[in-house]
């Protein structure tokens, strides 16, 4: 258990890092090239629904209430603790593997830049959102990790209702930019999860 406890740490600190080297990647790529912001408050509603949600898990992870058996599971289950690193790990390197496919089309708020395109490259090819799928793999690894069922309802569903607004804010926009051409690469992927949705 106690490796588990420094892995999950360890784990917990690069997707932390990771979001904010992604963040700088965003700040750099508005400040170089020109764009014209369409968010709709979608990344003040994402951040919202994300990070009070992971406060609330670490809080209630080992609160009386909640650890004398009606929401813990990791003392039940520890193999939970080793999936969640898993997920965590997956999430982080799916998700940077997005933004470098993005290269300088990838902003934190959705914005259409000067001369963009649609990419269809990568892991492009298969899902429309990876950026958001590795996102919510690590939330749910976060909460796999922490062993709490309440706090692991917190990080599942407030951040997928939070990521669902923000995927029709940018399909929207991308749709009424692109028209036709976005319609027909949303025709050939799905959004989050190959060959489901």
């Amino acid at each position: 258990m106690e490796f588990l406890r420094y892995l999950s740490i360890t784990l917990f600190v690069i997707w932390c890092v990771s979001e904010i080297v992604i963040s700088l990647i965003s700040a750099i790529n508005k400040s170089t090239v020109s764009s014209t912001g369409e968010d709709r408050f979608s990344f003040f509603i994402v951040w919202l629904s994300t990070v009070p949600p992971i406060l609330f898990a670490y809080l209630i992870q080992n609160h009386s209430i909640f650890s004398n058996g009606f929401g813990s599971f990791s003392t039940q289950f520890p193999f939970l603790g080793y999936l969640g690193c898993v997920f965590i790990a997956f999430g982080v390197a799916i998700r940077l593997m997005a933004v470098a496919t993005l290269k300088q089309q990838f902003t934190t708020t959705v914005s259409i830049i000067e001369r963009h395109k649609i990419v269809e490259t990568g892991i492009y090819k298969i899902i429309r959102h990876p950026a958001y799928l590795g996102y919510l793999a690590s939330l749910l690894g976060i909460g796999l990790v922490l062993g709490n069922w309440v706090g692991l309802t917190a990080l599942v569903v407030l951040p997928l209702a939070g990521i669902l607004y923000r995927i029709h804010v940018e399909e929207s926009v991308l749709l009424s930019y692109f028209g036709s051409a976005y319609q027909e690469y949303a025709n050939r992927t799905k959004r989050l999860l190959p060959r489901i949705w």
